[in-house]
């Protein structure tokens, strides 16, 4: 090849050059599209995320308190009220304060103290509209660098903390915080805030607001009080706990001197008047005044009082958005007249029962709890202890959640059953332990330790057994007892069931329930399935007379069908009257009872809940502060102290009786198929009760007919091929006390019962007879044909 091929093959310098330059500029171009579309999404993305924050942040803009400033400042005595025998309110008790706070208006409050405060607090409090802005940057900004909290709170921001008691940290309350101060900037005066907030923050010592800090810390009245002992009242309310001079006086006087410095700072006092309060501050002593001896003495609440106070307290914190301490100073203050919905009579009645050392255990370690209802959740009466002896202590009925045992049954498990048509009245289940019911362990336990293998619902439920409930609770799943509980029965300490049948089936619970909680949730089986919340007072009026709370119309909620609520009753009547009735003691001469009875398998707790056409009651047993197991006999208190009250109630009562719904029938039932009997056929049967269309059929078992030559001779000398005679659920026994079935447990208890499946036993009380009440079949049509109706 010649020399200039080779050349011109060889000079490839500048192609390489330009190829390298091609490429750099390709990579190039891809890295800046690639950025130019990461910012672009940066940009598109900061533009959502800024304006659905802008959008979050407007959309608080008109956050105010609901409170009227104005009010803090009454001091108005609130009234209760109680409706006499004709119905009319009569005045019941007036309600008095032990909290150390008392109201002075700004202009009797020194130009010290409300300058002391301001120069501590908020220097800049005259200037802004209700945010200190430089203020507020300045904390977001020691927040990012630093990581930890820095006051930004003006005073304006730090009254409403003390009136809503919304301290949560977070973006959402800090954003609220501020639009609501801009607010109550503009509707009210700086003054009018100030004065506010001199009188309601806390000072240290259970004292609220400057008057009673002065009081208790130098024996005067704020208006005498120099501006050392301005500063240190001032310095206080930083950190209560911390700077309360009676128990840290060096701590008080550290911040007492800080407050002076920023006073004279801020040329709100003078170089002579700082150095003559800094000398005070030094040698400054505390008085810590006591209250005066010989004073009248604080009255004592009743139960029920209790209970409506924080009821109320509660309705008012949710009404207003304050906290707790805040809705309690209106109580005592507002001049609130509270009409309650007590029944005096069955209140006194309760309390007198209780009082009685002879229905009670005589180790006083064991407790109790009772609540009463009428059956549109009105209560009646509240016990919280066997004892008391002082106002506001714990209130067993209302505030101790307890394990309910078998209580939980009709609630948790039948009802729901029932209502969902997976069971009726006398469907057949197996007294049998479910594998795998406490880790690779069978159970749950009978109370006698045994299994009695097939049995009808209604024997099930009256004698308590613990595995045929479990399979129930298998069958329709734990869910849905605890959504039933949680969504109709207004249950709050529940926790998910998680496919785990204890809690539902037998009342094993990590939490437990409260007595008002279970005796609400019961009304459900005498009132055709309607759940009303409880409540305690029908109204309540403010000072001027306008109602802000009002409970006369409550509001139903329909746990369940009136159907279910009748067959319900029915079988809850059973544990009672049945042979086998776990709360045969609960009977009452003359009136229906309908109830359960509940124990844990530990022996710690002891229950019954139950309800005569007066009323519906709970109780709850045990040891109050450490769960205890009890003996026999001291489990048993719960069902008597139960009838006793109930039955001194209704000792002079005029005769009521409970209504069922006219489309559940009575019809006779085979006890061996759980099927309608067969007449002539079935050799033992027992009444039923069914709701329409629910009817279980026909028994189609082919019962073994008895030979003749065996029977037992009758009065003639002749044999008799008829079967046992249906008994009469209605009949009275001639002894009450034949039989007497052991109380229930959780999960197992040392006293079995000698009884199998049965035809049902006459009742072991007296209940009067009455057709119109226990509801016969209206038309043959109701009873399928060839079955053996009732009556």
């Amino acid at each position: 090849m010649r020399k200039t091929d080779i050349n011109q093959f060889g000079n490839t310098g500048p192609l390489k050059d330009r190829a390298a330059a091609d490429t750099a500029g390709s990579i190039g171009k891809i890295i800046g599209k690639a950025f130019l579309t990461l910012i672009a999404i940066l940009m598109v993305t900061g533009i959502i995320v800024g304006t659905f924050l802008i959008s979050f942040i407007w959309s608080m803009k008109d956050e105010t308190i609901s409170y009227d400033l104005n009010k803090l400042k009454l001091n108005y005595t609130s009234f209760i009220y109680v409706n006499d025998d004709n119905g009319n309110p009569v005045e019941y008790l007036s309600l008095h304060s032990n909290e150390n706070r008392i109201w002075v208006s700004y202009d009797q409050i020194p130009q010290a103290m409300k300058d002391a405060i301001v120069a501590i607090e908020d220097k800049r409090y005259w200037e802004h509209e209700g945010v200190d802005w430089y203020r507020t940057f300045g904390a977001v900004t020691h927040l990012f660098s630093q990581g930890s909290s820095y006051g930004g709170s003006t005073i304006t921001q730090q009254l409403i903390k003390n009136v809503t008691g919304d301290k949560d940290v977070s973006l959402t309350r800090k954003v609220k915080e501020i639009f609501r101060a801009l607010n109550l900037n503009k509707a009210y005066s700086k003054e009018q805030i100030l004065e506010t907030y001199l009188n309601v923050v806390p000072f240290g010592s259970g004292t609220n607001g400057v008057q009673a800090a002065a009081n208790l810390y130098f024996d005067k009245d704020i208006q005498d009080c120099d501006i050392a002992e301005c500063a240190a009242i001032a310095g206080i309310t930083q950190n209560p706990s911390r700077y309360t001079p009676l128990v840290y006086p060096e701590n008080n006087m550290g911040r007492q001197q800080t407050v002076l410095t920023e006073m004279y700072n801020q040329e709100k006092i003078s170089k002579k008047q700082y150095d003559e309060a800094m000398e005070k501050s030094r040698n400054m002593t505390f008085v810590g005044k006591q209250k005066e001896e010989g004073g009248s003495s604080t009255q004592i609440w009743n139960w029920y009082v209790e209970t409506m106070f924080e009821d109320v307290k509660e309705d008012l914190m949710e009404l207003y958005s304050c906290t707790s301490a805040k809705a309690e100073d209106m109580i005592y203050h507002d001049g609130l007249k509270i009409y309650s919905a007590m029944e005096p009579e069955m209140q006194e009645t309760a309390e007198e029962v209780i009082k009685d050392p002879e229905n009670l255990p005589e180790n006083h370690k064991i407790d109790l709890g009772y609540m009463a209802m009428d059956y549109n959740g009105r209560v009646l009466a509240v016990v919280g202890a066997r004892d008391k002896t002082r106002n506001r202590p714990m209130n067993l009925a209302t505030d101790a959640q307890r394990q309910p045992g078998s209580t939980i049954k009709p609630i948790g498990v039948y009802a729901p059953a029932i209502e969902m048509n997976a069971i009726n009245y006398s469907t057949i289940v197996e007294d049998e332990p479910l594998e795998n019911w406490s880790g690779n362990k069978p159970g749950p336990k009978n109370f006698d330790n045994r299994y009695l293998g097939s049995m009808t619902v209604e024997f099930a439920l009256e004698n308590s057994r613990n595995a045929p409930s479990a399979r129930i609770c298998k069958e329709i799943t734990p869910d849905v007892g605890y959504t039933f509980l949680k969504d109709k029965l207004n249950f709050k300490s529940l926790q998910p069931a998680d496919n785990d049948l204890a809690p539902i089936a037998v009342g094993g619970m990590s939490e437990g329930v409260t007595v008002r909680e279970m005796t609400a949730a019961f009304q459900i089986f005498a009132n055709g399935g309607d759940f009303y919340k409880p409540y305690t007072y029908y109204y309540v009026e403010d000072h001027d007379g306008n109602v802000i709370l009002d409970n006369r119309t409550p509001e139903p909620v329909e746990a369940i069908s009136s159907q279910t609520s009748s067959v319900m009753h029915r079988l809850l009547n059973r544990v009672i009257v049945g042979s086998q009735g776990s709360g045969s003691k609960a009977a009452i001469s003359g009136w229906e009872v309908f109830g359960k009875t509940g124990t844990t398998n530990d022996q710690k707790d002891s229950w019954f809940i139950g309800g005569t056409p007066y009323a519906v009651a709970g109780i709850w047993t045990g040891y109050r502060d450490t769960p205890t197991a009890m003996n026999n006999t001291e489990k048993k208190y719960a069902i008597s102290i139960w009838q006793k009250i109930m039955a001194n109630y209704l000792e002079d009562k005029e005769p009521l009786k409970f209504t069922y719904d006219e489309e559940v029938t009575a019809a006779t039932f085979c006890q061996q198929s759980g099927k309608l009997a067969v007449s002539g056929v079935c050799p033992k049967t027992g009444t039923g009760w069914y709701k329409k269309g629910e009817f279980p059929g026909k028994c189609e078992i082919a019962h073994e007919v008895e030979n003749p030559e065996e029977n037992a001779e009758g009065e003639d000398g002749e044999t008799s091929t008829t079967p046992p005679a249906e008994s009469n659920p209605l009949e009275t026994p001639s002894d009450p006390a034949q039989t007497e079935p052991p109380v229930d447990s959780g999960n197992h208890q040392p006293e079995p019962p000698n009884h199998t499946p049965s035809e049902p036993m006459e009742p072991p009380v007296s209940v009067p007879p009455d057709d119109s009440v226990y509801v016969q079949p209206g038309n043959d049509d109701m009873v399928p044909p060839g079955v053996v109706p009732v009556g």
